[in-house]
């Protein structure tokens, strides 16, 4: 058989109900067995996997030789039920062929593991989790992790069963592929197709005394209307992030500076009852600012003080913790590098044959104390983890690694408000004059447009544009001399740069003040 066949398909899986996932796509949520640390997705294996899931197994025999011969239900005609076989190396599927392999591959796959739960402890471990997230989650977003690690497992035990991944062990090197036609049922002793379906059923097949702890339900979309928000954050963006936190994932708030993705973060943090942890990127971020450090106590003695990383590990093995890494590209690589090992989730089973007292088969971060070699676990199912930062060439400290940046599932990004959304925020929050806030909006977009053509430094971003209103409507600046004279006060500095002197660009500054008063929305003087 062909490798190649179950990879064919490299599209994104919408037919599935999945378009978050695409067939190829690479990711880290591997087989136990799989040394390489990554994998690629199966669209065929997901396809056996949903099918198992939703119970489209109808029915299953096996005979003495363990041939296996199922009944399943079609995804797209669930009215029409097509054989399929396992006969010795010889996968006989509906539309089969040499060249072409069907998702039912799989669920043969997975049927022969049923009959040997103990040799396919690995794959059921995986399927277990699976499992129980497609139960809370359905095809949403929030089960890519364990969707990805069972579809590996399950490449991993169709190919090489329960031995090592070798070539001598390889059994699809020697399977053929044909179609279905002649297959019928009256092999004998029907496959009890519970576990499938039946998370108590699966749990008793793989002998546990005791339930898995449970996943917490997703936590309600936070209803905010974002253009009716009293005194918060205005934009798309906050209905977004609330519902991809609701969904699982870990999300990435990208944009330029001042265009409220802190804002935003906090605004849907504050309708939550989950605990918060916050870690700022600075350049000489210390270890006790990121994960935690040794220190010198009162009685001379030394101890390890957890930082912020560490405490939202410690709080999420009870309770739901959202961790908001902000101005992430400021974080330095060695901190970096933590939390790439850190979102590289591990399942409960390699946790415990680790020696890590884990309960339950939940999927689990962890992370090493290196100078104390603890190791932290908490379940993937409590940690959020959202991060902001500012990612052109006029922001970057550090580029974001691609591979971090995969961790994340969702990328928001966030810009300026258009000129109607952010005189409506201006007024709101300074109470400005309506024909004073519109002309200061104006130049705010125009500094935009300056520096979009490198004609300008930099521009008056949304942050910096509320303190300059509220600073007018403090002095009662009305006209273009008092408005701008506040300007200098604020942000002249940043938006025209400097000379070579030191001096602010006097000529940038004249250029902005000659296009407000070309507006004609102020007086000149100082009087309106």
């Amino acid at each position: 058989m062909d490798i190649y066949l179950f990879f064919r398909k490299k599209t994104p899986l919408t037919e599935e109900g999945m378009p978050w996932l695409s067939g190829a796509e690479e990711h880290a949520q591997t087989a136990r067995r799989n040394a390489s640390g990554r994998a690629a997705v199966s669209a065929v294996l997901v396809r056996s996997l949903l099918a198992c899931l939703d119970g489209a197994v109808v029915h299953a025999e096996t005979d003495s030789s363990g041939d296996i011969i199922a009944r399943v239900r079609s995804s797209s005609a669930p009215h029409n039920l097509a054989h399929c076989a396992l006969k010795g190396q010889t996968f006989c599927l509906p539309h089969g062929e040499p060249n072409k392999v069907t998702y039912h591959v799989g669920v043969l796959a997975l049927l022969r593991a049923l009959l040997h739960p103990a040799q396919a402890a690995d794959l059921w471990s995986a399927y277990q989790a699976l499992q129980i997230d497609y139960q809370a989650n359905g095809r949403a977003a929030a089960i890519k992790d364990s969707l990805c690690r069972a579809c590996d497992e399950l490449y991993f035990w169709a190919r090489y069963a329960n031995l090592d991944p070798a070539a001598e062990n390889d059994r699809l090197a020697a399977a053929t592929v044909s179609s279905n036609s002649g297959v019928e049922s009256g092999y004998g002793a029907s496959i009890d197709l519970a576990p499938l379906t039946d998370p108590a059923a699966l749990q008793r097949m793989r002998g546990q005394d005791s339930a898995p702890l449970p996943v917490p339900a997703p936590e309600a979309v936070v209803s905010l209307d974002p253009e009716q928000s009293k005194d918060g954050f205005v934009g798309w963006q906050i209905v977004a992030l609330a519902e991809a936190l609701a969904a699982g994932e870990n999300i990435l708030l990208a944009g330029p500076t001042g265009t409220g993705k802190t804002a935003c973060f906090q605004q849907v943090a504050s309708a939550s009852p989950a605990s918060v942890v916050a870690i700022e990127g600075k350049e000489g971020l210390t270890d006790l600012d990121f994960l935690g450090a040794i220190l010198p106590q009162p009685d001379n003695s030394r101890r390890w003080v957890d930082g912020p990383l560490l405490r939202a590990m410690r709080l999420a093995q009870e309770e739901p913790v959202w961790l908001f890494l902000d101005e992430i590209n400021r974080i330095p690589r060695r901190h970096v590098n933590l939390l790439l090992t850190l979102l590289n989730p591990k399942p409960g089973e390699f946790c415990r044959q680790m020696g890590f007292p884990v309960l339950g088969d939940y999927i689990f971060y962890m992370v090493e104390t290196p100078m104390t070699s603890e190791t932290v676990c908490c379940p993937v199912q409590h940690l959020r983890i959202v991060a902001a930062g500012n990612f052109g060439r006029a922001y970057a400290i550090y580029d974001l690694d691609p591979a971090l940046r995969r961790r994340f599932d969702t990328i928001l990004e966030f810009d300026y408000l258009e000129a109607r959304q952010e005189l409506a925020l201006v007024q709101k929050r300074t109470r400005l004059n309506a024909k004073i806030a519109n002309a200061l909006v104006q130049v705010a977009q125009e500094t935009r447009r300056l520096m979009g053509n490198g004609e300008m430094p930099g521009c008056v971003d949304t942050a910096t544009l509320l303190n300059w209103a509220a600073k007018c409507a403090r002095l009662n600046a009305c006209s273009v001399d008092n408005v701008m004279q506040v300007a200098s006060l604020t942000w002249a500095d940043t938006v025209c740069g400097r000379d070579h002197q030191g001096r602010v660009n006097s000529g940038n500054f004249k250029a902005i003040q000659d296009y407000l008063n070309s507006l004609d929305l102020l007086p000149a003087g100082g009087s309106e």
